[in-house]
């Protein structure tokens, strides 16, 4: 049976107004840990917040 985690992360609205070139800084760390645990990326979703954007990470987890 598969197993699956959800990472959720928060980057406040500021962080992300005309600063598009630190989208990446804000999430090649997630990215690093899941993958330094041996996790495979499902999938990804930017969703719009009060104040801000939340990244929602699904990771498929190793057997």
């Amino acid at each position: 049976m598969a197993r699956y985690k959800v990472q959720n992360t928060y980057i406040k609205a500021g962080f992300i107004a005309d600063a598009e070139d630190k989208i990446e800084e804000a999430i090649q760390p997630l990215l690093d840990e899941g993958t330094t645990n041996g996790w495979t990326l499902h999938s990804f979703q930017a969703t719009a917040a009060a104040k801000g954007t939340n990244l929602v990470f699904i990771w498929h987890l190793p057997d």
